[in-house]
């Protein structure tokens, strides 16, 4: 599949305000989570930042070089749960309150600076304010939520606002006590201070009523819990983790288990169980963090793999702040990566905290407002005359889309679609270094003629292709002389003339090059005649015929062909399409002018003006008519010509699909020839503008216009010289492709030879 690249719809605070959410709660961003929990405060001791090698970090977007810092991959926590295409993307915790029912809090430390809310309080009953004596507290608040200040770790999210609970009974000697309602007072003050999610790192029995009753509150008020699994190395979670899903419901709570840097489950780590379906495991050994006196530990334990995924839910929460708590911890749930047995099992649960995954769209996306789909993948590919236009900003370089669980989009549609490269001229640059033969016979005023146009053929290839990423697409490697030239499917054909008097007869067979019609002439490398203006389709399987009526200066045409074409959709995957043409044209010659006149009527199926695009388009074909003009004056030796071609195009597109017609496209292409004699040879100097879309435009099914008009008009310059099949040239182009700002400059020469 095709990167596309995508960001979350920010919505204004007057519109959040409308929806009901508190204050502490507008939030714009949202994405990721990370799992961590710990029944106790296990540690390993002081270490130097040095000393610690963070794991390796999963497969990512790229990460924006602000955010990518050494104090991100010290924190093993972000990195482990893949959290900087959510900072990418935007999210950073800001607005969303996060509530901590645990030993309390550093409230001096800067990496809390100015976000512990006023609200935060000792809920024991023992008035002693929110002042950490143990440490257990302000490192699981640390792993969720250090600044971002260039010391220490980093928080995976780093300015969310904090509601600390201080519980602990004062009994902390081996790990801290709790008691029921301690706990439950603390979880409804968390509510009550506007958090969206509320991490417990606590283990115990299955609680009181008391207690029961407090979880049952905070999913009814639309909070997440997050709840530690637990350090036993038990096959089923601890019993609190179990009371909280029995008493609040499943749809809001998530139990964390604890994982090593590889992914395997940590050895204390109490396994899913039962709790399978709302158990995500996230990094709990060697998480590093701080004590509630500065110093950096590396911590074990599932208390430290929850503030993971509450921290995660807080990202998703504030870049989706419309979403509810089921819908937060099913978007958490379903983008974990898979571990261990296949599938959901009883020891991963849902599988791996993965908050890159959680922030992109989930499941068949649709545009936004209707029913119809978007491929969020490879979206097809673009014939030479739209350059890049249709997949830039003005075309599908921005599109509103809506996923699964309804959250908003803002997608690069066109990322998914690739430009045409080195097919759009191949042809006329292979033309003079075809091998020819040619048969004529003639009986009375009967006379016929075949001509023969071959190249050396490689075997077992496609007949249509794309080039690699990492290879230019411009100068003679988008014309075929590059080092893979050798190996493309060539240019061949064989041609039949019968003429008798004025009249004559033509048939031809194979890949075509220009039309059969009177008045056309060869083009350079990088200038093509306007008058048989490329369509962006390499012609495999062509048929056609054609007759012509001279009288006098006169000469009357008439052009029917049909095509088959293979082109390319993907890598790797091709469609064939269909083309038929039938073109009328005249041509006056008297003395040293000639000119000429040509309508052509175009049907395309299953592709169109040589592009194909991904079924949920509903591109199908189109039609096409052009009318083309060439004049030709030879004076003293010197040739001139001069050509163009203006088209009108009509898509096909199907009822439902994501395109809509609206109007036709208007297509131009024109040339300029000198020629004269020179040295022996022929020198030329030729310029042209190749076949552009120049305006015209889509809708997509919610109305919205797509402009798809390149965004550059190619003018190509040629200097070139030929004597006996020798063949040199040195060119220009400026918006080269028609892509704006694209250059290319180059020489070439050829050998041509005939037998």
């Amino acid at each position: 599949m095709w990167p596309v690249s995508f960001a979350p719809i920010r919505l204004p605070a007057s519109l959040r305000a409308a929806a009901g959410r508190a204050a502490g709660r507008a939030a714009l961003l949202a994405a990721g989570l990370a799992l961590a929990a710990c029944g106790g405060a296990g540690g390993s001791g002081p270490v130097a930042p040095s000393a610690v090698r963070p794991p390796p970090a999963p497969p990512a977007p790229a990460p924006a070089p602000d955010y990518d810092t050494a104090e991100y991959r010290r924190s093993t926590a972000a990195v482990a749960a893949n959290v900087l295409p959510a900072w990418s993307a935007g999210a950073s915790g800001a607005g969303v309150v996060m509530g901590f029912v645990d030993s309390g809090i550093d409230a001096t430390s800067a990496e809390f600076a100015g976000r512990i809310l006023p609200a935060s309080r000792d809920v024991s009953g023992l008035g002693r304010g929110i002042l950490d004596e143990t440490g257990h507290g302000t490192a699981v608040a640390g792993v969720a939520a250090a600044a971002r200040n260039a010391s220490g770790p980093v928080g995976i999210a780093p300015e969310a606002s904090l509601a600390v609970m201080r519980a602990d009974n004062g009994d902390c000697t081996d790990g801290c006590r709790y008691n029921d309602s301690a706990i439950a007072a603390g979880l409804d003050a968390a509510v009550a201070a506007g958090a969206r999610v509320i991490n417990l790192s606590l283990g115990g029995t299955s609680g009181s009523p008391v207690l029961r009753n407090a979880f049952a509150r905070v999913t009814a008020s639309d909070v997440v819990l997050v709840v530690s699994a637990g350090n036993d190395s038990s096959p089923e979670v601890d019993p609190l983790a179990t009371a909280a899903l029995a008493a609040g419901g499943r749809g809001a709570v998530l139990v964390a288990g604890s994982v090593n840097s590889d992914g395997s489950i940590a050895d204390f780590s109490n396994r899913a169980g039962a709790a399978a379906t709302n158990y995500i495991a996230a990094l709990g050994t060697a998480v590093r963090s701080f004590d509630h006196l500065g110093t950096a530990y590396l911590y074990s334990g599932t208390s430290f793999s929850a503030p993971a995924v509450s921290a995660g839910i807080a990202l998703l929460a504030q870049l989706f702040p419309d979403l509810g708590a089921s819908q937060l911890v099913s978007i958490l749930l379903d983008s974990a990566d898979d571990a261990g047995a296949p599938g959901t099992d009883a020891v991963h649960g849902r599988g791996l905290l993965n908050i890159g995954r959680a922030i992109a769209p989930a499941g068949q996306a649709m545009l936004a407002g209707t029913a119809v789909q978007v491929p969020l993948g490879a979206g097809g590919a673009l014939g030479s005359a739209f350059g890049t236009g249709l997949a830039g900003g003005r075309g599908l370089g921005t599109v509103d889309i809506t996923d699964r669980y309804g959250r908003q989009y803002r997608v690069a549609l066109g990322m998914g679609l690739r430009p045409a490269t080195r097919a759009r001229l191949s042809a006329q640059l292979e033309r003079p270094a075809m091998e020819s033969a040619s048969l004529a016979a003639s009986l009375g005023g009967l006379s016929a003629s075949m001509d023969l146009r071959a190249a050396h053929r490689a075997t077992g290839l496609a007949a249509a292709g794309f080039a690699p990423d990492d290879v230019a697409h411009l100068g003679l490697a988008q014309r075929g002389l590059d080092a893979r030239a050798g190996l493309r499917t060539p240019l061949s054909e064989a041609r039949l003339r019968i003429a008798h008097g004025g009249m004559t007869i033509s048939a031809a067979s194979g890949q075509l090059s220009g039309a059969l019609l009177p008045g056309s002439a060869a083009g350079g490398f990088v200038t093509p005649d306007a008058y048989a203006a490329d369509d962006g389709a390499a012609r495999a399987g062509s048929r056609a015929v054609a007759a012509e009526s001279r009288h006098g200066a006169f000469t009357l045409a008439f052009s029917a062909s049909a095509a088959r074409l293979m082109l390319p959709l993907s890598p790797g995957l091709s469609r064939i399409a269909h083309q038929s043409r039938m073109a009328i044209g005249a041509r006056y010659a008297e003395g040293p002018v000639a000119m000429g006149l040509m309508l052509a009527d175009t049907n395309d199926d299953g592709a169109f003006m040589g592009t194909r695009l991904a079924p949920e388009y509903g591109l199908k074909g189109g039609r096409s008519q052009q009318i083309g003009v060439a004049a030709d004056i030879a004076l003293s030796g010197l040739t001139l010509r001069l050509a163009a071609t203006r088209g009108w195009h009509r898509p096909d597109l199907s009822a439902g699909g994501l395109l809509v017609a609206d109007g036709r496209l208007i297509s131009q292409a024109w040339s300029a020839m000198a020629e004269t004699p020179l040295a022996g040879g022929l020198v030329s100097l030729r310029a042209s503008g190749p076949l552009v879309v120049e305006s015209g435009r889509f809708r997509l099914a919610n109305g919205a216009g797509v402009t798809a008009a390149a965004d550059g008009r190619e003018q190509a310059f040629e200097l070139g010289w030929e004597r006996h099949g020798l063949r040199l040239a040195a060119y220009h182009r400026a918006d080269a492709g028609h892509v704006a700002g694209l250059s290319d400059s180059g020489g070439a020469i050829t050998l041509s030879r005939r037998f």
